[in-house]
């Protein structure tokens, strides 16, 4: 079974997809919208994705006309798979609009009869997520030099000027004063984490959890695209799997 698996820039779900895609025995080409591309990298997945895969098709490499969708109608997949599908893809799917790789992708297959599983990031009012590399102001003590900036390979780190910190600030008047702070810089980060063993005070995280809040907007587009013929929404991947493979 060969399936054609898109993926968007939403860091949830995509520690699931990566291994699901190392584990799966079906022959699967993905496709990265750019966000998807820059999201993979951040989180660390996009090579381990790459080597498990039939092929990789990037939106970057696609122009303005995305010819690779010319695929679709000469049967070369069995069934598309957008995973994850940020709430900006739903709410394209949702209306009809194909300007962009992903989009495109699914208007093409639904034309042929291809069916569409897709795997959205606001489908529940209320869910965790785990977030990349991340830098806690409050307990990062602007070392001078900074270890993690020193030993990053990327160049990641940078100082920013623009953040307030709030705990530590014993005036009001205090808190309009801009403090220099240690950033990263997610677009150069490959999640290789040798920042975090650099950092005496704990200050440097990856994955950590957050909760996030879904716009009632975007589960309506959920549902919106769950009511057209020839798409079928899923919770998980374990939904994909015990029906597919």
């Amino acid at each position: 079974m060969k399936i054609l698996w898109c993926i968007t820039g939403a860091g949830q779900f995509l520690p699931d997809v990566c291994e699901f895609i190392e584990n799966s025995k079906l022959k699967i080409t993905v496709a990265f919208s750019k966000a998807g591309l820059e999201v993979s990298q951040m989180y660390g997945v996009f090579s381990r994705i790459k080597k498990n895969s039939v092929d990789t098709i990037l939106e970057e490499t696609q122009g303005a006309s995305f010819p690779v969708i010319g695929r679709l109608p000469k049967n070369e997949y069995d069934f598309v798979v957008v995973a994850p599908c940020t709430a900006n893809t739903t709410a394209k799917i949702a209306y009809g609009i194909a300007d962009s790789l992903v989009s495109n992708i699914v208007a093409q297959a639904l034309k042929t009869r291809i069916p569409v599983y897709i795997l959205p990031t606001d489908a529940e009012k209320m869910q965790k997520t785990r977030i990349p590399i991340n830098i806690d102001i409050e307990k990062c003590r602007n070392c001078v030099p900074c270890k993690a900036m020193e030993k990053c390979p990327n160049s990641a780190f940078f100082v920013s000027d623009r953040v307030w910190l709030r705990q530590s600030l014993r005036h009001v008047s205090e808190r309009l004063k801009p403090l220099s702070h240690i950033r990263v810089n997610l677009l150069k980060c490959n999640a290789c984490r040798r920042c975090i063993e650099f950092c005496n005070y704990k200050a440097i995280t990856f994955g950590k959890e957050i909760t996030v809040h879904s716009r009632k907007i975007d589960m309506d587009n959920v549902r919106r695209i769950n009511r057209v013929k020839g798409i079928r929404v899923i919770k998980n991947l374990r939904d994909l799997f015990s029906r597919d493979e």
